[in-house]
């Protein structure tokens, strides 16, 4: 009967939010951004849609679960290891086992989450960036596992990922479903009953302590949700490569969801996302001025060569550090202000600009 209760008060309060969100003026951003994914394939090249706008989308899910994890009021410097361990074991169950590659996907998923239970059992206490060195300290030790066991995994040389659907156009409408449903679940969880004792504990731990909130359970409840969350984009961007090694546990990309939250706007729905496609941008495109760069740089430096990769990084680390010293919460509040300036009147338009 309590089961059943809680049930119907979740289904009530969902029902709510969605009703809520339906009435909202965040609806058009929505459907604009959606509109442009969807129509966006048929503009672009191949390449562009297999190497640039699908790992994107599925970043945006990675660094939509490493914002839900801050907004509780902690950090993770390992999340590639919940990334890794959801490609490589929906890869492996697919390839050992011989599961349909959307069961794998799923389960991945509940594997990476069930990990993420017993690392969060352990450190749920810690301090943010207490827990954010324990779990840097397990994406070493599992990248460490999956080398040893070789011979299950295939980590070292790697290997060729199984599909759900075929790579290019397919593909990226599957991820770009998936990655729809995964932030509007992430939105309903942020502005739910569960999100509010999120933020509780994240603005100050001991006044949520003092109103009855359990925070070891609520962290504990995040942490699990961020790392299911993680394990289905690490499923989902093993396929979307067609190829996974232990690469994927590297610091890179345990920083990466960190770059993304932070340069969109630490805290937003919409953050994440807006992160996700600068940094894939910049990491796409800066490489490609390699030829140019060399041409100048070959008569002054005739020991330097290819200098796209280091410019790719450095791209990253000055565009990181300028958005935090001059727009500290991110990109997405400054696109909301250009969108609200362009919908308002011209009255009002006059009205901002004294």
């Amino acid at each position: 009967m309590a089961i059943k209760k809680a049930f119907a008060n979740s289904f009530s309060l969902v029902k709510s939010e969605v009703a809520d969100f339906y009435r909202s003026q965040k609806l058009y951003p929505v459907i604009i951004t959606l509109i442009i994914a969807a129509i966006m394939p048929f503009f672009v090249s191949s390449y562009v849609i297999s190497e640039v706008l699908t790992p994107m989308i599925i970043f945006a899910i990675y660094a939509s679960s490493w914002n839900l994890l801050a907004s509780s009021g902690q950090g993770s410097l390992g999340h590639a290891a919940f990334l890794g361990i959801g490609g490589f074991t929906s890869a492996l169950l697919t390839i050992k086992l011989g599961l349909p590659s959307i069961a794998s996907l799923f389960l991945g998923s509940l594997i990476s989450a069930a990990i993420g239970v017993l690392i969060g059992l352990a450190c749920v206490r810690l301090k943010a960036w207490f827990l954010a060195m324990v779990t840097f300290g397990f994406s070493v030790i599992i990248v460490t596992i999956f080398s040893e066991f070789d011979e299950f995994t295939g980590a070292i040389m790697g290997f060729r990922t199984p599909l759900i659907v075929e790579r290019g156009i397919p593909f990226y409408y599957t991820a770009l479903v998936f990655s729809a449903i995964s932030i509007f679940i992430i939105y309903l969880i942020m502005k739910s009953k569960l999100g509010l004792a999120f933020r509780a504990i994240h603005q100050n731990e001991l006044e949520a302590k003092m109103i009855g909130i359990n925070t070891a359970k609520y962290r504990l409840i995040a942490f699990v949700i961020s790392t299911f969350f993680a394990g289905l984009a690490g499923g989902l961007y093993a396929q979307s490569i067609q190829y996974i090694q232990n690469f994927i546990f590297a610091p890179y990309y345990s920083f990466l969801p960190l770059m993304m939250s932070v340069i969109g706007g630490l805290g937003t729905i919409e953050g994440p996302i807006v992160g996700s496609v600068i940094i894939r941008v910049i990491d796409s495109y800066l490489p490609s001025l390699d030829s140019a760069l060399d041409g100048l740089l070959h008569p002054l430096f005739p020991s330097v060569s290819h200098v796209g990769p280091p410019l790719r990084m450095l791209g990253l680390g000055v565009f990181f550090i300028v958005i935090v010293i001059f727009a500290p919460k991110g990109v997405s509040p400054l696109i909301k202000k250009a969108y609200n300036y362009l919908r308002s009147s011209p009255k009002e338009k006059k009205h901002d600009e004294r």
